[in-house]
């Protein structure tokens, strides 16, 4: 059983999460707890007021939720105060014993991205739970088909991480590889060949696939292969990443067309 955050700010988009993690804990007969984060105020009758509010939207929320995912399992809510939004999170996950944090992601790119950032992205930086990121038209459909896009320098680590989350649906990985030129690809395939043989688990596809464009050539392989999720390691951003927005796991956050399963790098 998973215990599934949800931080919601009551929007469109994070009422997709909101249904997306239902269906989750549904298929894992697992837990979901709601949680709306408000910034304290210098008066505490106003404080108060904002606290009754959020909570009269909570249950506003599940009343329309309940409308479009039938579940039998009780969702959880919490309105929590907090003058760092990243940090409650962090802090509820931590009390909660939570496995998983689901959030919603809308697509932006370019001087957009970089200027407003998302609160999304910025859990995943600095989240050591697992951060589900859901796009604003995703619709759950099990996890029949994973890619699992890999720089391979942590690779059995990784897949130790990964394959608990994922064997419980069933589910093919499919891992993916990318090279910018053919010279190394037997050597690559060879390499992954030792440590999926040392692992055991059956259900993994591999690829390695020429492209100087990682980006386009994951959103082909998402398309050819019908993917449900897209499963990537993160890491600590240096200066220039942060200042460029350089980091690929983060970029694929707001570009990805199915929901992006985003874990801390193994180190």
């Amino acid at each position: 059983m998973v215990n599934i955050l949800v931080p919601t700010d009551f929007s469109n988009l994070s009422n997709v999460a909101v249904q997306y993690a239902i269906r989750i804990a549904d298929n894992l007969g697992g837990n979901v707890t709601l949680l709306h984060i408000v910034s304290p105020v210098k008066i505490p009758r106003s404080e108060n007021n904002l606290t009754q509010v959020a909570m009269e939207k909570m249950e506003g929320l599940l009343k329309d939720v309940s409308k479009t995912v039938r579940s039998v399992l009780p969702v959880h809510y919490k309105v929590a105060r907090g003058t760092s939004f990243h940090n409650t999170v962090r802090k509820e996950a931590k009390r909660l014993h939570t496995g998983l944090i689901v959030m919603g992601t809308k697509g932006a790119g370019g001087l957009k991205k970089v200027v407003l950032g998302s609160n999304t992205t910025s859990i995943i930086e600095i989240s050591h739970v697992p951060v589900l990121a859901v796009p604003e038209k995703a619709d759950f459909k099990g996890f029949r088909n994973i890619i699992y896009a890999s720089d391979l320098k942590n690779l059995e680590k990784e897949l130790k991480i990964l394959v608990p989350y994922v064997e419980k649906f069933g589910s093919v990985i499919h891992l993916l590889h990318i090279l910018p030129n053919g010279r190394e690809v037997d050597a690559t395939e060879e390499k992954i060949a030792k440590v999926l043989e040392k692992l055991g688990y059956e259900n993994i596809v591999t690829l390695v696939l020429v492209a100087r464009n990682i980006d386009s050539a994951i959103d082909q392989y998402i398309e050819v292969s019908k993917a449900d999720v897209l499963a990537m390691f993160t890491h600590e951003l240096s200066f220039y990443e942060k200042l460029f927005d350089r980091s690929f796991t983060r970029r694929m956050a707001f570009h990805s067309k199915v929901p992006l399963l985003a874990f801390r790098k193994a180190k």
